[in-house]
């Protein structure tokens, strides 16, 4: 098993120019690379194409095709203004465009505005919780991350509403990137969906949101609580709300991804 850290240093590193590498199976997810990772590597891509000296605000990521075999990365520099930096920046396939990316990065400003809506659930500590996927066994990539069931229901369990609500940590080594182990983190639970569900079935993420709350993460090894509900699943797509926070309750980001279900 290859570590996150060892994993985006060998992408950094790989081909004459870097930002290429053959996609490892312990990262898969089905015939594509996880798609945490998969964003990941894009704003890896648009840190090394551009020096960045400000923390990520915002992301629109789609996922086009499957990111597999021999992938490479490249971002283009759309607008950099005096304190927002706005990058496109995408991971190719064998077949293509794997993933694309709208990427945003800006200063922090001084605002007489602070509010929030957005508190944390009253959850148990992780190391009361029990672990996500009880006796199966977890696809590639989630075996790269600890997952622990804080509250929602239980995935494939036939729910009434798609809802989860979960204890998530890094079990590798995340290097000194922690936007890009955030990315990663930040989409490691399946679909919410999957608890609506009383067997497995394909699901794909098409596009996913993120806005990121803090500029000031660490995220290492910490437990970070994430939240998925289905707000609306009909017609062989879902639409979803996540919601993440660090363990000490503080908001880190919010987001919403569109997901095709064949169930």
């Amino acid at each position: 098993m290859i570590s996150f850290a060892e994993l985006v240093r060998e992408f950094q590193t790989g081909g004459d120019n870097g930002l290429s590498f053959d996609a490892p199976e312990s990262w898969a997810q089905g015939r594509t690379l996880y798609g945490g990772l998969s964003a990941a590597l894009c704003h890896v891509s648009a840190r090394e194409t551009l020096e960045i000296d400000k923390p990520i605000k915002s992301a629109v990521v789609a996922f086009v095709g499957p990111s597999s075999g021999h992938l490479t990365g490249e971002a283009t520099l759309m607008r950099q203004g005096k304190s927002t930096i706005m990058m496109d920046a995408t991971l190719n396939g064998e077949k293509g465009i794997g993933t694309k990316t709208l990427l945003v990065y800006g200063d922090d400003r001084a605002s007489k505005l602070d509010q929030s809506d957005l508190t944390s659930p009253d959850v148990p500590p992780p190391e009361d919780c029990e672990p996500f996927w009880g006796d199966r066994k977890p696809a590639n990539f989630a075996r790269n991350f600890e997952i622990r069931r804080a509250g929602g229901l239980k995935p494939m369990g036939g729910g009434d509403r798609g809802d989860m609500l979960v204890w998530v940590r890094h079990a590798t080594e995340t290097g000194d990137d922690h936007t890009a182990a955030l990315l990663a983190l930040a989409d490691v639970i399946p679909p919410a969906c999957f608890t609506m569900m009383e067997e497995g079935a394909p699901v794909s993420t098409v596009t996913w949101s993120l806005e990121f709350l803090r500029s000031d993460i660490e995220v290492g090894n910490e437990w970070f609580l994430l939240s998925s509900v289905a707000e609306h699943t009909a017609n062989g797509y879902s639409s979803q709300a996540m919601y993440m926070w660090d363990r000490e309750g503080r908001p880190v980001i919010a987001s919403r991804q569109n997901v095709t279900v064949f169930y």
